[in-house]
């Protein structure tokens, strides 16, 4: 196999990241609702945005109908992480996404698209990859590169894609103000707080249509109980998730986190600073061009 063909430097993918800074601890402070007519500030992205895509082929890599890696498909991901050993442990994203072609069916699909993506990540996290990185999705057979018309074009179609994003910092990021989306302790939008995140839903339809990953993850700042920060910064970032698909979002490429207290963004000395803290970050992978 000559690795050098097979491993696409793709530059910046169209990776862009919108952050709603929102309220998010459960130790909630006021904001303005006067803020709810900000307008967004746009932040390009820094760094150097390294990135890989690596195609691994279902029919090297799994026997037919299986989702349990073979030998063969270890060792061509062994000759991937020769090159590529320092992005597969230090990226910020390692996306494992699990295709197949269209014979059969699409619930069939997807399990075992899911399956062997995870078969994947499982070898991956097993030989160095930090666990936090992996994000595994199951596509089914929503994806096709070729033809399924074509035994040729169905072989290329089932497939297990790794794609390596380097560091956040090398985002786009739509940066809003600092709003209430949530009464404090709770993860129910308010009234408002769903009209704001519908007004941006709205704005932002072209990116989510372009979407191949969207990772909403949950922030607190520091005041309160660790645990009951982390828990409801996961069930807010869960309750915008569950906004999103219910207008149309595909639910099959969205991930949530709840990171509590532990990435804050500013001071949490300051009420400033926590409302900064207090936020929902929505990350978009735009879909890859050739």
């Amino acid at each position: 196999m000559n690795i050098k063909n097979n491993i696409i430097l793709t530059g910046l993918l169209g990776l862009l990241s919108t952050s709603l800074f929102m309220a998010g601890c459960a130790h909630d402070e006021p904001s303005d609702p006067a803020a709810l007519s900000a307008p967004a500030r746009v932040i390009v992205g820094e760094g150097s945005g390294v990135y890989a895509s690596i195609p691994l082929h279902a029919a090297s890599t799994f026997a037919f109908d299986s989702a349990e890696l073979n030998d063969s498909g270890k060792a061509v991901i062994e000759e991937y992480r020769n090159r590529l050993r320092s992005e597969l442990t230090d990226s910020y994203l390692v996306l494992v996404v699990g295709h197949t072609d269209n014979s059969g069916d699409a619930s069939y699909n997807d399990a075992l698209s899911l399956k062997r993506a995870q078969s994947v990540a499982d070898y991956l996290v097993a030989t160095g990859t930090r666990k936090d990185a992996i994000r595994v999705l199951g596509r089914g057979s929503r994806d096709p590169i070729a033809s399924n018309d074509t035994l040729e074009g169905r072989i290329q179609n089932r497939r297990v894609d790794i794609l390596l994003v380097a560091e956040v910092r090398a985002l786009d990021t739509l940066l809003f103000p600092s709003l209430a989306l949530f009464d404090p302790k709770s993860a129910e939008l308010t009234e408002q707080g769903e009209a704001f995140l519908e007004e941006q839903r709205l704005n932002s339809q072209a990116l989510f249509d372009s979407a191949f990953y969207v990772e909403i993850v949950g922030h607190a700042d520091s005041k309160g109980n660790a645990d009951d920060n982390m828990l409801l910064s996961e069930q807010r970032a869960n309750t915008v998730r569950d906004y999103l698909v219910s207008k149309g979002l595909d639910a099959s490429i969205v991930e949530t986190r709840g990171m509590g207290d532990t990435m804050p963004i500013a001071d949490n000395d300051t009420a400033e600073g926590r409302a900064k803290n207090r936020r929902v970050e929505i990350l978009v992978l735009g879909r890859l061009k050739e």
